[in-house]
């Protein structure tokens, strides 16, 4: 059993591949690590890509590395470059994988051509349907259940109907007010704290910030902070932990022996802070002023089945510099209007480059995301991999999606978890790509959070479908020219202008090595992300969030989205004195049930929870990232005081104890925490 460098030489330990799923051949996850790592470096060496994230790092490689980031980026090079012009769609080409995709496709569907290539237009007429349904109710068809009521049959059945059908939904009041603005004012405590302490003080290569801490370039509110008061309080609460408890149940888990939903695992993740001391964020640009009247356009009355991509409105540039106020203004107004969907750009769009002069020589997989980010219009996000959805040694172990790739995606079931407990689920080591299996991304708010935060698609099957299949389809005639909807977009998205691809090329749209998947108005027009993407209702402080692991979302660092008013729940709690740090805090707090992986998994991040460290998916290569001071962050005293022994066992701390009838995992888990 092959294992990557342990964390004490710098990069993160890899746990041992999954024991085969019943009828699947284990595959050596040795052999693909040392292809993976031929193919993307000949692909280097052809200046197509530089990945900044593959399985296993060697001192040649970094040493690559660093010389290629000295490069500009495509957000850094002259605006009137040939290089910085797209198409009308915006963003970077597809990025070319290795060879050996072109047989991971054509062994996909193998055999099953016709029926894949019949299945096409079915799907395609399906998400005609489902977004307009999805444009029809809006933020409605989020359910929402009280957290008082997740023992009342009644009121659970129709949650957990409503749920399975759109794979989204919101447990309000998990917390009171209380909790939550008291969680909000020691964590902004311990954050200048650490500030003035000149811990966790980025690298030179990381963005800068005035609160010292490391936020990505694509996301600068989402913070590599693991072990707040927050954070540690709120995964150790009872109701966070029972409400984790009543998700996980509405999974189809049969008599499955190899999990168990009763005994949720503290799974370490980031916080999203906003406020004085905290910004990050670059002035707001024009696609971000109107990024709220974008949230309002799943709303919207226009057709989808005609209507193009138009430009970005929610993508926030990474280069403050990029525009002046002025055409700021008008571009924000234009956007306005588009998202209203009165009209298209007036400009006639930029004719598109071939691709070898999309992407530039030395472009990292990092920078390529940011130009997607930053100039492909909307675009989602799709956790829990990319590749690995149509990897044989990732999702393909256990023939997760095998029902879409043979033609039959109406009997894909998302909720089915016999056929994902033993997938590899992050096989590139990508920096805070979860390894673990977990249930629900989920969301806590310790703020009023407005709509327009955050968006998803609700749609876990169709969406999820579509997605998967889209490489293995090519349109027979080009986008239309013009940006304005009409005939000519009708036939573009009609079924019958797409053709199975008679030889699959390497491209899997919106997927690079250890990167989350990412879909765009672009590569993915059947889905309408302008339509199709809704956003939530308002939270409240204590409310959370959860999604299904598949389900597309899109993250808003507009300012308006977010309230800074742990001072506004102050004033309905019995707090004395209004809070001094005037600030947001959102946690990401997932669902994950207990595993022989999750087991294996947590014993790592036990030990990075004594030691301050991030968690063991966040330390890939360190990247500047120093340990959280002991004598301020809360230890093992704080979670039993604020959850008793469930959530020391939820984090290691303590030996598991099966709930009921004799659990063989439990004994696992207990063997590989507590050896002795």
């Amino acid at each position: 059993m092959a294992f990557a460098p342990a964390i004490g030489d710098g990069s993160r330990a890899r746990m041992p591949m999954p024991a085969p799923c019943p009828g699947q051949n284990p595959t050596s996850s040795l052999r693909l690590v040392a292809e993976e790592t031929e193919q993307v470096d000949a692909i280097m060496d052809q200046g197509e890509l530089t990945t900044t994230t593959t399985t296993t790092t060697t001192k040649n490689n970094n040493n690559n590395n660093n010389n290629k980031k000295k490069q500009k980026t495509m957000s850094e090079t002259d605006p009137d470059s040939d290089n910085n012009r797209v198409s009308f769609w915006g963003g970077p080409e597809p990025v070319p994988l290795p060879p050996r995709f072109e047989r991971i496709k054509r062994n996909l569907i193998a055999g099953h051509e016709a029926a894949v290539e019949a299945s096409w237009p079915r799907l395609i007429h399906a998400l005609r349907s489902e977004v307009e349904h999805i444009e029809g109710l809006g933020p409605h068809l989020i359910p929402s259940i009280e957290f008082a009521d997740v023992d009342d049959a009644a009121q659970t059945a129709r949650f957990g109907r409503d749920l399975r059908r759109y794979g989204v939904g919101v447990v309000r009041k998990v917390l009171d007010p209380r909790t939550a603005d008291e969680a909000v004012r020691d964590t902004a405590r311990y954050l200048h704290r650490r500030q003035s302490s000149h811990v966790g003080r980025p690298s030179p290569s990381s963005p800068s910030s005035t609160a010292r801490f490391r936020a990505p370039r694509q996301d600068p509110t989402c913070f590599d902070c693991f072990w707040t008061p927050a954070q540690v309080r709120c995964r150790a609460h009872p109701n966070v932990l029972r409400a984790q408890r009543f998700l996980m149940s509405l999974w189809d888990t049969g008599s499955d022996q190899r999990l168990t939903t009763d005994l949720p695992i503290s799974y370490v993740d980031r916080i999203r802070v906003r406020g004085p001391g905290f910004d990050t964020v670059p002035p707001v640009a024009a696609s971000e002023s109107c990024s709220a009247d974008a949230s309002t356009s799943s709303t919207s009355t226009s057709s989808s089945s005609s209507s193009p991509p138009s430009s970005s409105v929610d993508s926030c540039p990474t280069n403050p510099s990029s525009s002046s106020s002025s055409s700021s203004s008008v571009a924000a107004a234009n956007d306005a209007e588009n998202a209203s969907g009165r009209f298209w750009p007036h400009q006639p769009p930029p004719p598109p480059l071939p691709q070898q002069q999309q992407l530039l020589a030395g472009q990292s997989a990092d920078d390529w995301i940011t130009a997607l980010q930053s100039s492909a219009g909307v675009v989602a996000q799709v956790d829990n991999g990319s590749l690995e959805r149509w990897e044989p040694d990732g999702y393909g172990r256990c023939g997760t999606y095998d029902r879409i790739f043979q033609g039959c995606w109406e009997q894909y079931d998302p909720w089915q978890c016999g056929s994902r407990v033993g997938a590899t689920i992050d096989l590139y080591n990508g920096y805070g790509s979860c390894s673990i299996f977990r249930m629900f991304q989920g969301l806590l708010a310790l703020s009023t959070t407005e709509p327009g935060m955050l968006r998803l698609l609700p749609s876990p099957r169709l969406a999820t479908a579509y997605y998967l299949l889209r490489p293995f389809f090519s349109p027979r005639r080009p986008a239309p020219t013009s940006s304005r909807p009409g005939p000519d977009w009708d036939a573009y998205l009609d079924p019958s202008n797409w053709e199975l691809q008679s030889e699959p090329d390497t491209i899997i749209h919106g997927a690079v090595p250890g990167h989350a998947q990412r879909l765009t108005e672009r590569w993915h027009p059947h889905l309408h992300l302008r339509s199709s993407l809704v956003t939530l209702p308002t939270l409240q402080p204590g409310d959370y969030i959860f999604w299904h692991p598949d389900l597309p979302y899109h993250f808003s660092n507009n300012d308006a989205a977010v309230s800074s008013s742990s001072s506004s729940s102050s004033s309905s709690s019995s707090s004395s004195s209004p809070n001094p740090y005037p600030v947001s805090m959102l946690l990401y707090i997932p669902a994950a049930p207990l595993t022989q992986t999750n087991a294996l998994y947590l014993a790592r991040q036990r030990k990075a929870f004594r030691r301050g460290h991030p968690g063991p998916d966040f330390d890939t290569l360190g990247r500047g990232i120093v340990a959280e001071d002991p004598d301020l962050r809360p230890g093992d005293e704080e979670i039993a005081r604020v959850g008793g022994a469930d959530a020391l066992r939820a984090m290691g701390l303590a030996p598991w104890e099966p709930r009921g009838r004799p659990s063989a995992v439990v004994d696992l888990a207990n063997l590989i925490l507590f050896p002795e």
